[in-house]
C-alpha cells in the first residue's frame, strides 16, 4: 500500500500544478475554442463527460491521454452530433496498439474534431435586424495526436498535442496546445478503482487580427469504479476551466447483455436544463453502434450517433 501512496502523490502533484493553469475565469463562451468542451463521442457524452479515469477508444485522447496506455486493441471510431440551433459536430479517431512488451504496453491515438455553428445572420449597430446583409458562418477544427504508456504496475502517463483553428466569417485564428495526463489503477490492491487527471488545452494564444486570446485551459480529474466482470461502471469527474466555475460530471454504465449497454449521466456544464444525459450501445462482432442524447430545455436537444470498429 505504501507503493500505491507514493504513486498517488504523482497524481496529486499534477492536480496541484494544474490549479495555477486553470484558475477561476469564464466558460460562458467568451474564450476561443470553447467547442473543446463538447463531448467528442457518444460514450463519454452519455456518461455526462465523466471520462478522466475511464479508458476507452480513440476518444480517450480528448479526455486523458494516459488512458491510451490501457489500449486493448486497435480501434477506429466516427461520431456525428446534431446540436441545437443547426450546429453540428463530426469526429473521427484512430487508436493503434503497437507490439510493445506486456511489461510496458502503450497506445497511440489520432483524432479529428470539427464543429459548424450553421448560418448566422449578419447584423450591425445601424441594421440590427440584418436585412440585406446576408449570413456568415463559424467553423472550428482540432487535429490531435497522442500517446499513453504504462510506466510501472498500475501507473500510466500520457501526452497529447493539438493543432486548433477557428474561422469566423473570413477571419481565422490558429493555436497549438498540449494535454498531459496521468492515470492510477488500484486493482492490484483489491480496489477496482482508477483515478485520473489531465491538464488540457495549455498552449499558445490565439490571434484574431490584432487581438490575442487565451485558450480554454482546463483541469480534469476523476474516479471510476469498475464492478466485477465489467458488469457496470460508475465515474465521477470534476472540471475546473480557465475563467469559469468548477463543474461536476457523473456517469453510470450498465451491461444489460453481453452486446448491449445502457448509460446515464449528469453534465454540470449544461445550464440550460437539468444536465441529465443518457444513451445506449450495441455490439455485433467487432462493430459497435452507440447513441447519446442530452436535452437543453427550450433550446432543443443534442444527439450523438457513433460507429466503432476494433481489430
Amino acid at each position: 500500500m505504501k507503493t500505491a501512496l507514493l504513486r498517488l502523490s504523482l497524481l496529486t502533484g499534477l492536480l496541484s500544478a494544474g490549479i495555477s493553469v486553470c484558475s477561476a475565469g469564464g466558460t460562458e463562451g467568451a474564450t476561443p475554442f470553447d467547442f473543446l468542451f463538447l463531448d467528442s463521442a457518444a460514450r463519454p457524452a452519455a456518461l455526462g463527460g465523466a471520462y478522466a479515469a475511464v479508458p476507452g477508444g480513440p476518444e480517450t485522447l480528448d479526455y486523458n491521454p494516459a488512458g491510451l496506455g490501457l489500449a486493448g486493441s486497435n480501434a477506429a471510431a466516427f461520431n456525428h452530433r446534431s446540436h441545437f440551433q443547426d450546429a453540428s459536430q463530426q469526429t473521427a479517431g484512430l487508436m493503434l496498439k503497437p507490439g510493445f512488451t506486456a511489461k510496458a504496453p502503450g497506445g497511440f491515438a489520432f483524432t479529428l474534431n470539427t464543429v459548424s455553428f450553421g448560418d448566422i445572420a449578419r447584423t450591425t449597430l445601424s441594421n440590427p435586424s440584418g436585412t440585406g446583409l446576408g449570413d456568415f458562418s463559424i467553423r472550428d477544427w482540432a487535429l490531435a495526436a497522442g500517446y499513453g504508456q504504462k510506466i510501472k504496475d498500475d501507473l500510466y502517463l500520457g501526452i497529447g498535442l493539438k493543432y486548433l483553428r477557428e474561422t469566423i466569417d473570413n477571419v481565422s485564428g490558429d493555436a497549438a496546445a498540449i494535454d498531459i495526463g496521468v492515470m492510477l489503477g488500484l486493482e492490484q490492491y483489491g480496489l477496482p478503482v482508477k483515478a485520473g487527471a489531465a491538464i488540457q488545452n495549455v498552449g499558445t494564444k490565439v490571434k484574431f487580427q490584432s487581438d490575442r486570446e487565451d485558450l480554454p485551459a482546463n483541469l480534469k480529474a476523476g474516479l471510476a469504479y469498475n464492478f466485477p466482470g465489467d458488469k457496470a461502471v460508475i465515474a465521477l469527474d470534476m472540471n475546473s476551466a480557465r475563467r469559469g466555475e468548477s463543474t461536476l460530471h457523473a456517469g453510470f454504465e450498465l451491461k444489460l447483455l453481453e452486446a448491449l449497454k445502457f448509460r446515464l449521466g449528469y453534465n454540470g456544464r449544461n445550464e440550460a436544463a437539468n444536465g441529465l444525459t443518457f444513451g445506449a450501445a450495441g455490439a455485433c462482432g467487432d462493430f459497435t453502434l452507440e447513441y447519446a442524447y442530452a436535452p437543453y430545455g427550450d433550446l432543443g436537444g443534442s444527439g450523438i450517433l457513433g460507429l466503432g470498429f476494433k481489430w
